[in-house]
């Protein structure tokens, strides 16, 4: 968590298209959305967020 919310991959508010991250990749396997934002990655880190502050309760 500390890494993402790091301002190496979080984007400064009003760019990045809205998104909270930059730089999220969907499959590299399949070569398909790398290095772009993602809406589902914006989701698991604020789940992440609100799980990590409630365990600090």
């Amino acid at each position: 968590m500390t890494s993402l919310a790091s301002p190496a991959y979080r984007a400064e508010v009003g760019t990045n298209g809205n998104f909270i991250l930059m730089h999220s990749v969907g499959s590299i396997p399949h070569g398909a959305e790398i290095d772009v934002p993602l809406s589902y990655a914006d989701y698991y880190f604020l789940e992440g967020l609100m799980r990590k502050r409630d365990l600090e309760k």
